[in-house]
């Protein structure tokens, strides 16, 4: 009976420290990946482009990786908006708040730019 206790305690436990905290991070750097590799497609070149910019708008306030952050937040919300199909990885990484707080202003800017850039479709692997 004690050992029946015992092991109901320790499953518990163990469902919550992975339902707590592995889960969430296993599924929002899979998802984080996923999305990475859609919007940049392998080119440096172009994640270079996207950080310059931001920096430009927002006036260096941001590390890099705050501002691919954003960036991959803000462009993966208006592609899966107008994609079916999309993977359960990519919806739990959208749903995470971003990491950064811009300007009314800055957010307009920063749509300017980024209005038409171009991505990959977002379905599944």
């Amino acid at each position: 009976m004690g050992t029946c206790i015992l092991l109901i305690i320790f499953c518990g436990s163990l469902y919550f420290v992975i339902h707590k905290y592995l889960f969430p991070y296993y599924m929002s750097s899979q998802g984080k990946e996923f999305l990475y590799q859609k919007l940049f497609l392998h080119q440096e070149n172009m994640r270079k482009e996207v950080v310059d910019t931001f920096h430009a708008i927002t006036a260096n306030r941001f590390s890099e990786e705050e501002a691919i952050d954003y960036f991959m937040k803000e462009k993966g919300l208006q592609l899966m908006s107008i994609t079916p199909g999309t993977p359960l990885k990519l919806k739990y990484f959208l749903a995470l708040p971003t990491k950064v707080e811009l300007t009314f202003f800055e957010k307009v800017k920063f749509n300017e730019a980024f209005l038409s850039y171009r991505a990959d479709n977002i379905k599944g692997e």
